[in-house]
């Protein structure tokens, strides 16, 4: 029974339908069908320009609420929303430009399912929905080409792992921390510190250090260990920046720990 759910979750996933038009061509996707339990899942967008000059593409979420942040919506029927509510997308997205592809050239773009939804084992459907309008010059105000509506649904099935399991689907995350390209660097940071798995705490005080710092912080707290939770005693005490002091006061009274005084609290 369970081999015909994967194979069935399998072709659900290999079968996804792309949007034709006359200048690009658009389609939703996953990297695979089956996720662990608390393993970063991005659904990705890739578009392709299949004319002979440079495209201009402004995104047009259906989701008012992060119209300016994300590019696509992704609503997930039957999975718990995120505990800690969040704003702006990843790399600080909101209010940017168009974007240019390249005659003949495709970009992606992707979005961390797990910043919005908590996914537990089980079957999910991924809608994810965005209308694509495309431009002949860098300019919002220029006209418009073409306007294109994306949208697809993509089925995963979450399971159960081991702690080594988990620790192998974060490794090439990981390795993505030391990726030349911002918006790599970024996407692993944010995968990181939002599932702040345990076994990577000297990850997460690393990035304390960084620009990811007020995201590490956070995921410090979450991953609760007693060396987060001296880390964020060390910040709260000792750093420079007043700003990650009190971010660390008060995720390090999150953690009800009462190891520390209460001036660290």
């Amino acid at each position: 029974m369970l081999n015909r759910v994967l194979i069935a979750f399998s072709l659900g996933f290999l079968g996804t339908v792309s949007a034709s038009a006359q200048n690009i061509e658009a389609r939703f996707s996953t990297e695979k069908a089956n996720y662990l339990v608390r393993e970063p899942l991005f659904v990705t967008l890739s578009i392709s320009n299949k004319t002979g000059a440079p495209l201009w593409l402004e995104f047009q979420s259906p989701d008012m609420a992060k119209l300016l942040c994300d590019d696509f919506a992704v609503e997930v029927p039957g999975a718990d929303q995120a505990d800690d509510p969040w704003g702006c997308g990843i790399a600080g997205d909101c209010g940017r430009g168009l974007r240019e592809v390249l005659p003949g050239k495709r970009t992606t773009l992707r979005q961390l399912v797990n910043q919005q939804f908590r996914l537990q084992q089980g079957a999910y459907s991924l809608h994810a929905q965005t209308t694509i309008v495309v431009r002949k010059q860098n300019l919002f105000d220029s006209p418009k080409v073409e306007q294109v509506n994306v949208s697809d649904t993509l089925r995963v099935n979450v399971q159960l792992g081991n702690e080594s399991e988990l620790e192998s689907a974060f490794r090439p995350i990981v390795t993505e921390l030391d990726n030349p390209d911002p918006t790599k660097r970024a996407e692993a940071a944010a995968a990181i510190t939002e599932l702040a798995p345990p076994f990577l705490e000297d990850i997460l005080i690393e990035l304390t250090k960084t620009n990811f710092a007020h995201s590490a912080i956070a995921a410090l707290r979450k991953a609760d260990t007693p060396k987060t939770r001296a880390a964020l005693a060390q910040i709260a005490i000792g750093s420079d920046d007043s700003m990650l002091r009190i971010e660390a006061i008060n995720n390090l009274g999150r953690t009800k720990d009462a190891a520390y005084p209460p001036h660290v609290h």
